[in-house]
């Protein structure tokens, strides 16, 4: 619940094995104030860098574009290269305008995007009411009622591609991979071919890497010297190696820190190391190795981000959001996972004597 979402699902979507259909998107901001008459407007299938097609708001601040896409898919609104909104293609014209007075797009005519902005806006409420409360008890409360909604949600829609987009959210906030893999399967396999099912797969997949027992999962990157470094070296040479996906700009992951430092001073001695793996942003290198230096963190550190902006180490463990741990045992079993405060030393006590 105090976790910060690093990284957002792609939203990609394919074909879907169906005749391309040609359909017209009109949209009318003039009374969206972000936005200037000749801005850039480009359509794209979410997650593409090509565009479906690419205008300009006229003198009213409205435009018209036709796109050619096959089935049902997330495509995206983008002014002036900046995302400003994403509509759902159901094979028929979409048509719509910002109204300023409510601060929403409405829709000409009733279609799923409707139902998709309306359940955002039910979400980021419940989620401002879940991160304002300064009552523990009350927000495990809107907590538990927030994870059941989504699943409520997932089962309503499973029939349309409504249910994937809420899915997202059940794999962010959930907590719980076996509701996870059984919601997936209750979605409407029609869908197979978009990019975001697939992930899904991929995802429930992954989370056998994350059961308690699995067997290690390797894991090698460079520290600050362009050493590599693995998990598994580090286990054969005896060690319970907790690694932990982090980052400086995390201030949860700041939080935990000085939890880190302490278990590390007690437990090093017998046996713990821990593998820090850092998702900091590309060109940050020099402000993370400062940082270490900064808060005593004498520990493995290592980049987990690629030059291509790749994190196969967090897609091997299912990391959607930070800070997250594993402790693995030096036989490279999986014994523990995201463990806190004061609860680390609790449980390396109990495994490491």
């Amino acid at each position: 619940m105090k976790k910060i979402l690093t990284i957002a699902a792609c939203l990609m979507a394919v074909a879907c094995g169906t005749t391309p259909k040609s359909i017209t998107i009109s949209g009318d901001l003039s009374q969206f104030d972000r936005v200037v008459a000749d801005s850039k407007v480009e359509l794209r299938i979410q997650g593409e860098k090509e565009a479906l097609a690419t205008t300009t708001l006229d003198e009213n601040k409205s435009f018209t574009a036709d796109i050619a896409v096959e089935g049902e898919q997330f495509v995206m609104v983008l002014i002036n290269d900046t995302p400003m909104m994403e509509l759902i293609t159901e094979g028929k014209n979409i048509t719509f305008n910002y109204n300023a007075e409510s601060l929403t797009i409405e829709y000409a005519e009733e279609c799923l995007n409707e139902r998709m902005r309306d359940i955002k806006n039910d979400i980021s409420e419940k989620m401002e009411a879940l991160y304002t409360t300064e009552d523990e008890a009350t927000a495990e409360q809107l907590f538990t009622e927030f994870v059941a909604y989504i699943d409520a949600l997932v089962v309503e829609n499973k029939d349309n591609i409504l249910s994937l987009k809420v899915l997202q959210y059940y794999m962010y906030y959930g907590e719980n991979e076996a509701r996870f893999a059984e919601l997936f399967e209750m979605i409407n396999p029609k869908y197979s071919e978009l990019a975001m099912y697939k992930e899904y797969k991929t995802h429930i997949e992954n989370s056998k890497n994350t059961t308690i027992g699995a067997d290690l999962v390797d894991i090698a990157l460079k520290d600050g010297n362009g050493t590599v470094i693995s998990v598994s070296e580090l286990c054969k040479s005896g060690k319970w190696v907790l690694v932990d996906f982090w980052a400086t700009w995390c201030p949860p992951c700041r939080g935990e820190i000085p939890h880190l430092v302490d278990a590390y001073a007690e437990f090093a001695p017998k046996g713990l190391e821990i593998y820090g793996i850092s998702f900091d942003k590309k060109g940050d290198e020099a402000k993370w190795q400062q940082f270490i230096t900064d808060n005593n963190m004498s520990w493995v550190n290592v980049w987990g981000i690629g030059d291509d902006g790749s994190w196969s180490a967090g897609e091997a463990y299912n990391v959607s959001s930070i800070p997250t741990n594993f402790l693995f045992s030096p036989e490279g079993k999986l014994v523990a996972k995201n463990l806190r405060g004061e609860e680390i030393k609790v449980i390396l006590s109990e495994h490491i004597k």
